[in-house]
Parts: C-alpha cells; structure tokens; sequence
C-alpha cells in the first residue's frame, strides 16, 4: 500500500487543519499504516505560540514523485484550494465540515468522503478514533490539538454550528489533556494579541472572496476574545481596507467571543440591508452588532439562501 500523506490548504493552515493532521497520522501509527502529515501552506494566528511549545512536527514539501502517494484532504473539502501537489486522482479521503463541495466527490466513489456539518473537522478525526476503537490509544499532543481546535472553531463552544458531537468531543477529549485549566482564555488572548500586534495583515490573511448569488463578497474577519476595543481603535484602518476591495460587496465581521456577539462593518447599504434582515443585525452608521455569535461560514450561508 502507498504511503499516505496527510494535507490541508495551499493558502494557509489553522489551528483544525494542523489538529487533524498530527491527530489523524498518531491514529494511522497505531493501526500500523504509514503516513506523513505535509503542509505547504503557513499557519495563521489561530495557532499560537503557546500551541507551537506543545512540540507537534510536519513537513512542508513533499519528498519524491507526487504520483508514488496516496492523499487525505483534512479540514478541505474545496479541490482547488487543496496543496498544490496533490494529484486529485491519488485522493483516497477527505475529512471536512463546510458545505458547497459535495458534488465533485460524488462523483468519485473510490474516495472515502466525510463531509459533516458539524463545528470543528477535528471532531470528525476524534469520532474515527472511536469507530477504530482506539480512543483510550490517544496520546496528550493529539488530543490537546484536537481539543483546542474545537474550542477555537466553535468560539468556545458558543457559535451557533456547534452541535451534540462537537460537545461530546470536548468532554471525551478532556480526560486525555493535560492543559492547565486557564488554558481557553489565555489561547484567546494570545491569538488576540497576535492578531493586534499587525491588524492589516491579520486582516488580510483571513479575507475570503465569496460568490453569493450571482455577487462577489469580499468577506474580511477578526477573531478576539474581546473586538470592541480593535473596532473602536482601528476603524479608520478598517474602512480603508474596505474602500480598496474591487469586490461587489464588502463586509468585516469580527466575532467577539468573550461578549457572545459581531461587530460588523461595511460602508455599503445594501450590505447592511441583508446583514440586517439574514442575521439580525443593527448597524448605527458604518459600525454593526449581531445578538449572538456568527461564524463566517454560518453568514455566507444565511446570505446564499
């Protein structure tokens, strides 16, 4: 059997990315499959320095002839954003949890495809270690990635697309941690200053161009623990990137998560217009407020309807 190799985006890897591949490889060591987890696109800010110290290892190219591999797509449905190297017929599995890519993999019946609508894809890499049997096996670095990648793309378990299986997760997973109990404020925080540390790139490395009916969305995003401050000190900067985008519709979304709300900001009023009706938000001049948090892939949902 070819050697496996484990992969994720071309672009950039988050913090569920990296959780699903170092996890899903100590799950193929212990059923004896060989594997290497290979990432050619960066880490962005969602893994923190704090994450970095728990010492997990990759490759950033791929060694030898790209044909002599099979390929596993975690936390990436989307084939054309998958590692350049991949060759698409060698793909034997795929692991994520967003929508709008099922079709393609219908029609390749020789993939394993695992494509579910829950919170985080590292939920779907801890319920393959329950379907092995191998859940007590985990050792403490898989399933501390696993673990924090749940809480970070459920905004603590507060976003709306977190369901029963992202839950019980967390709770199974806990018992095989062995982070301090401060560990989700303080990741917070520290992805927080990160990001505040150089907000125009942070920005730009998390924007996403999205064709909603018939429009392109230029869709920028922030996560804090805390958003009220960086909107307030940083609107200038944010309505200048604003104004740059050549997208039809622009937006900034910024999930607050210590407050449980977005702020939202667009100059443009037939944004807010739909923002408004779609998600409930209420804008006083460029500057919006949800009641609730929103992940941007739940606001490009309810816009697509």
């Amino acid at each position: 059997m070819p050697q496996l190799i484990i992969t994720a985006g071309e672009k950039y890897n988050d913090i569920d990315a990296l959780a699903c591949g170092v996890a899903y490889k100590h799950l193929l060591d212990l059923q004896g499959i060989p594997s290497e987890v290979v990432f050619s696109g960066p880490l962005n800010e969602s893994i923190s320095k704090s994450v970095r110290d728990l010492g997990f290892s990759y490759k950033t190219k791929l060694e030898g002839n790209a044909e002599d591999y099979q390929y596993v797509m975690v936390d990436i449905s989307d084939r054309t954003n998958v590692s350049a190297f991949v060759p698409l017929d060698k793909v034997v599995e795929v692991y994520d949890h967003r929508w709008g890519f099922e079709d393609y993999w219908k029609t390749r019946p020789d993939v394993k495809v695992t494509i579910d609508t829950v919170g985080s894809c590292a939920t779907l890499i801890w319920e393959k270690y329950k379907e092995n049997n191998l859940q007590n096996k985990i050792d403490s670095l898989s399933a501390n990635l696993l673990y924090i990648a749940i809480i970070s793309n459920t905004l603590n378990l507060k976003a709306r697309i977190t369901n029963k299986r992202d839950l019980a997760a967390v709770e199974e997973l806990k018992s095989f941690t062995d982070l301090p109990n401060d560990w989700i404020m303080n990741y917070f925080n520290e992805v927080s200053a990160s990001i505040l540390k150089d907000p125009i790139n942070a920005i730009k490395n998390d924007t996403k161009i999205a064709p909603i009916n018939g429009a392109n969305y230029h869709i920028m995003q922030v996560e804090l623990w805390n958003s009220k401050e960086f909107i307030n000190n940083h609107n200038e900067l944010i309505l200048d990137l604003l104004k740059s985008s050549d997208c039809d519709y622009s937006f900034l979304t910024s999930p607050s998560i210590s407050e449980g709300i977005n702020y939202l900001i667009t100059l443009n009023e037939g944004v807010k217009s739909i923002l408004s009706e779609r998600i409930g938000a209420k804008f006083n001049g460029a500057v919006g407020l949800t009641d609730k948090l929103w992940l941007r892939k739940e606001i490009i949902r309810e816009l697509s309807k």
